[in-house]
């Protein structure tokens, strides 16, 4: 039998989908090990689009099965309609997160996808054991499509398409000894991908003890937490580690990692290999909604490669009880966050916009509380009606309120079989009964300002500077918010283009946003239109304009601080000339070469060092000093490999930076020149 098994990511703007394929990995492994043994199982998967396409060119298979997420659907349902337009007979099986909750959406679903002949769906979003059963079902009956519909099959869902009713197969059980599953890198399924510049990927554990409803991990049989042992864990580390590009990054699926006593364990062991082997250097993951003092262990074992993801979504007593959801206290987290500052370590806030109950003012109010904790980044993600979240269900739509509109999935479109574009959509909320589409786009902008200037502390000098008279950071983002009038043209043309861009990519029903985006089809594959916008601009006002961005906090901070003395307003002025002279920018193969002198009279960096415990004046030089600069060679070197393979406009700048450090894209300070101008 001949298996395709594709998870497939757009790639045409720049690779969206940029880890290993685990997901359909693991089927494979686990179909390969148990599958009833007949004319052998020849498997193989898939993550480009244009190698799938291929594949079948040259050999279409018994049975393809397609991983179905909110950024790939139609993706694979073009590819289900090249199959089949070669051989009607392929089987064609479609599995994943993204199927509806509630039996009328599912019938619905399904009977618009007559392209795909079953769905394959447990209860919890454990496939394989549902899988298995399909593919031992379609030996049993001689490797055939007609016997395949005879009755139902456990874990799995069809149209019968003779009289349109949905045959469902009855529930599965969950695996609680995750390896039960064989290990897809031992196994050798994932050796293709480690010459490709994706990112590898595991998944230590399943399942989710947290109920929110905006999220699809949310189903009561999914809140059983099951995992991976350690060994397995270890082996497949030890597998990836000898064969893996050590410049990039690890990422784990886990919906919470750090929050269980094993994880300390498998913490431990990525400490060793970071002392063996520099890898990873960077660990990309959801870190535990509480336990925060286990998490701060895991922590300090990965060396500050791991930060830590602390997704409250809000902090409006309302909202958590409409959607569901407890955190742990602000004084407890303030707890946390004090600790990772001491042991040298990030943390990240991460907040929704327009949730049930939230209102403009709630949500301002969270971001400034959230960076009082600590935090060094304040996310707000937009809320997006998710197949398989219970808030994308109609009642709770009708309850709260919830007005949406239609865009494309970031960069998540393109031509791949033909002449038909494919375009993913996404449902966001854009209002409700108490946040107007005015306080959308009010806050969007406020956002972009806070994603440029408050991130991973890339700007802390000065807002640290601000803070010790008096201004908290929330402070000095909404004055720039308020003053954009006053603020460098470029920065007022790109917050107008931001927000002109944000309005003209929503539409009310999906069929015109897709015709939308075939009419700008050229425009949205060059990246000079669509992607996702906050981080398209926040790479614009961080990389491109970084001249007039930091005019413009140098005078927002000025304006806030009034009439200071001469002393203070020369310290302000050196922590933005420092700036000047050690952020790297576009184009970057030209500012990694160069090594510009510091010249200074504040030794901006020793009193960064020193976390600031004493005033800046008292790291004044006795006169001006010149300093040298240069890059680390090692961000050199994964800076360039980044380039290569996201490229340097900013919707490629978006795919990479967040698998690296603020501070990443700064010139080093030298050292022994740097003493000996504190000497003399």
């Amino acid at each position: 039998m001949r298996l395709y098994l594709a998870d497939l990511g757009h790639n045409l703007v720049s690779t969206t989908s940029d880890t290993y394929p685990l997901g359909v990995a693991n089927l494979a492994a686990y179909a390969r090990e148990y599958a009833k043994p007949k004319s052998g199982l020849e498997v193989s998967l898939y993550r480009d689009p244009q190698e799938l396409k291929a594949a079948i060119d040259a050999a279409v298979p018994d049975v393809i099965g397609f991983a179905s997420y909110a950024w790939n659907h139609q993706l694979a349902l073009s590819f289900a309609d090249y199959v089949k337009a070669r051989n009607p007979n392929v089987v064609t099986l479609m599995g994943g997160p993204n199927f509806p909750l509630t039996e009328a959406e599912q019938a619905s679903w399904m009977q618009d996808m007559p392209l795909i002949d079953i769905h394959v769906r447990g209860p919890t979003y454990e496939g394989e054991r549902a899988f298995l059963n399909l593919i031992n079902r379609y030996i049993e009956v001689g490797e055939r499509r007609e016997g395949l519909f005879e009755e139902a099959i456990d874990g799995s869902l069809y149209v019968d398409r003779k009289t349109g009713e949905i045959i469902r197969g009855g529930e599965v059980q969950r695996m609680r000894d995750l390896d039960e599953i064989p290990s897809p890198y031992l196994g050798g399924f994932m050796d293709k991908f480690f010459h490709t510049k994706l990112f590898a990927l595991m998944q230590l554990a399943r399942g989710c003890p947290f109920t929110c409803t905006f999220c699809n991990s949310s189903v009561k049989s999914n809140s059983k937490v099951f995992r991976h042992s350690f060994e397995r864990t270890k082996a497949d580390l030890d597998y990836i580690v000898e064969r893996i590009d050590r410049s990039s990054p690890l990422c784990f699926a886990d919906d919470n990692f750090g929050m269980y006593v094993q994880d300390e364990e498998v913490a431990d062991y990525l400490g060793h290999l970071m002392d063996t082997y520099d890898w990873p250097k960077y660990i990309r993951t959801t870190t535990g909604k509480n336990r925060g003092d286990r998490i701060i262990k895991v922590m300090r074992k990965a060396k500050g490669r791991l930060p830590m993801t602390s997704s409250v979504q809000s902090l409006n007593p309302v909202v958590l009880k409409n959607i569901k959801r407890d955190n742990i206290s602000l004084d407890t987290y303030s707890e946390v966050q004090k600790e990772l500052h001491d042991q040298g370590m990030q943390s990240y806030g991460e907040l929704i916009l327009c949730m049930p109950g939230e209102t403009k003012e709630s949500f301002m109010k969270a971001v400034d509380d959230l960076i009082e904790t600590g935090v060094s980044r304040v996310a707000a993600h937009q809320l997006m009606l998710l197949h398989g979240a219970p808030l994308a269900n109609p009642e709770s739509r009708r309850e709260f309120g919830l007005r949406t509109k239609h865009r494309i999935v970031a960069r998540c479109l393109g031509r791949y079989t033909g002449d038909e574009t494919v375009v993913e959509t996404e449902e966001m909320v854009v209002e409700s009964s108490d946040f107007t589409f005015q306080d959308y786009l009010d806050t969007r902008a406020f956002h972009l300002l806070l994603t440029i200037f408050f991130y991973e502390d890339n700007f802390q000098e000065a807002f640290q500077f601000a803070r010790d008279r008096g201004v908290r950071p929330y402070l000095v983002v909404r004055h720039m918010l308020e003053n954009l009038d006053k603020a460098p043209e470029k920065i007022r043309e790109m917050i107008a283009d931001y927000l002109e861009e944000n309005q003209s990519e929503l539409f009310d029903t999906r069929e015109a946003c897709v015709e939308a985006s075939t009419q700008n089809y050229d425009g949205l594959i060059s990246g000079e239109l669509g992607g996702n916008l906050l981080s398209k601009y926040s790479m614009i006002g961080r990389f491109v304009l970084v001249q007039e961005a930091l005019d413009f906090l140098g005078a927002s901070i000025a304006d806030l601080l009034g009439d200071e003395d001469r002393e203070t307003t020369a310290m302000l002025d050196a922590i933005i000339g420092f700036y000047r002279c050690v952020m790297l920018h576009v184009p970057f193969r030209k500012t990694l070469e160069e090594a510009p002198l510091w010249q200074t009279e504040y030794d901006i960096a020793a009193w960064r060092a020193s976390d600031y415990k004493r005033p800046l004046s008292e790291f004044r030089f006795g006169k001006r000093r010149e300093i040298p600069t240069e890059v680390d060679q090692r961000v050199k070197s994964v800076l360039l490999s980044r380039l290569d393979s996201f490229g340097e406009h900013p919707s490629g700048l978006g795919r990479f930076t967040r698998t690296m450090f603020a501070t990443d894209f700064r010139r080093r300070v030298g050292e022994g020149a740097a003493q000996e101008a504190r000497a003399s």
